[in-house]
């Protein structure tokens, strides 16, 4: 995917690429660099990933919006999980509304029939976008394997 403009706002969207590792990890805030260090590099490359992140007219990157596919055996084909989408933007709901509606667009065009979101606690705006966007609560049980990792 080229460049192309975000709509509703002024940035830009594309691809996410190795280069964007330390900005990426700014707008993760957190531990997330060390994370980003060990495991962006595969998962830019996995087929089964896509990332995208969302620059301004300097080059900045101030959003990120990433999916996650698999085949499903119960459900058939292919489905597609928001593994997360985040903004150092203020107000974010413009922001996050265009990174999720290019989300769904790209996991249309792979062949999903939907789009679930894995929204974490504290992620009111991420929430209100999807709520924003038609998305229904449903439910999502989850454990931890690594005690200590929410």
């Amino acid at each position: 995917m080229a460049k192309r403009s975000l709509p509703g706002t002024a940035l830009s969207v594309r691809r996410g690429r190795r280069c964007d590792v330390a900005q990426v990890a700014h707008v993760l805030g957190g531990d997330a660099a060390v994370r980003l260090e060990r495991g962006l590099r595969r998962i830019l490359a996995d087929l089964g990933t896509d990332v995208y992140v969302a620059e301004d007219g300097a080059g900045t990157i101030v959003g990120i919006v990433a999916v996650a596919y698999a085949r499903s055996l119960v459900r058939g084909g292919l489905q597609a999980m928001l593994d997360g989408a985040r903004t150092r933007s203020r107000p974010a709901g413009p922001v996050l509304t265009g990174l999720v509606a290019l989300a769904e667009e790209r996991a249309r065009r792979r062949g999903c029939r939907r789009l679930a979101a894995w929204v974490d606690a504290g992620e009111e705006d991420l929430r209100a976008a999807l709520l924003a966007r038609g998305y229904r609560p449903g439910e999502l049980l989850v454990t931890d394997l690594v005690p200590g990792e929410a």
